[in-house]
């Protein structure tokens, strides 16, 4: 079981579409590897408009509950198949994903989305949904395009700032578990700098980042310094040859200026899985 989550479960939301189904897969195989339950949740806005959930009089398995129970059973099911001895479990949660996936993440050590969906999974990644829970959930959110990633090294970019810190430490919790390498990238932007400013010394923050992993034995962990025009451009590229990203976000009702625009970038643009970490 992974110390640092105290044993909460993991949870996904799932509502049939093939996003959602690549994000069960990717959560089963983690609380699988982790020694963590897994809860799969279908988020079901319809009591909020109607009291009409069926059945309807006379036909079979009809109504809008029966559809929520047999999608949250359907999710069950993929999980449970994938990852035999897995404890998994299943729960309907009344509202919008944002709202409910975020009320959930009180309850859980990592909350696992799809990048898009049908009903209120559409668009998460592509409007406020996915920002509202980026920047309010309780703990790490991951965003799955890949069920079974092939690279080997989880891609960490680090500032120094303590949600980066966090960050590191998710993405140490995570290599452990899925036996996978970590890469930290620290990029500079390559810009005229005021005489008075001060920047971090990036020799410090790779090594001081790399420092909390040293409870973690086996992680095989590098390290890159680089200064790049853009420093999102430069992440996304070297994204598309890792694991995923693990990266920390700032803010609590919006995403912090420093790495706010890294993260829209990499949620928005990234080719594989991305971690937000608060």
């Amino acid at each position: 079981m992974n110390p640092s989550t105290g044993g909460k479960p993991v949870v996904v939301g799932y509502d049939g579409s093939d996003g959602a189904k690549r994000a069960v897969l990717w959560a089963a195989r983690y609380a699988a590897a982790a020694g963590l339950p897994l809860v799969v949740a279908h988020c079901w806005p319809w009591p909020l408009f109607t009291k009409d959930l069926g059945p309807v009089p006379g036909v079979q398995d009809s109504g809008l509950r029966r559809q929520a129970e047999t999608t949250a059973e359907e999710g069950r099911a993929l999980a449970a198949g994938s990852e035999p001895g897995l404890d998994v479990g299943k729960r309907i949660v009344i509202g919008f994903p944002a709202e409910a996936l975020t009320r959930l993440s009180t309850e859980a050590s990592l909350v696992v989305t799809g990048t898009r969906g049908l009903g209120g999974f559409s668009g998460l990644l592509v409007g406020s949904a996915s920002l509202h829970l980026a920047s309010s959930a309780a703990c790490p959110i991951v965003v799955v395009r890949e069920a079974r990633p092939q690279s080997d090294a989880v891609l960490v970019p680090v500032d120094g700032s303590p949600e980066s810190d966090r960050a590191v430490a998710t993405a140490g919790d995570l290599a452990v578990a899925l036996r996978k390498s970590i890469h930290l990238l620290h990029v500079e932007q390559s810009r005229r700098r005021h005489p008075a400013e001060t920047v971090p010394d990036p020799g410090h923050v790779l090594e001081r980042s790399a420092a909390l992993l040293a409870a973690r034995p086996g992680i095989a962990v590098t390290t890159e310094h680089m200064t790049a025009p853009s420093i999102p451009g430069l992440i996304l590229e070297r994204a598309g040859s890792a694991a995923g990203v693990v990266i920390g976000a700032k803010g609590h009702s919006t995403l912090g200026v420093r790495l706010g625009s890294t993260v829209h970038a990499v949620l928005h643009h990234g080719q594989g899985n991305v971690v937000i970490v608060r």
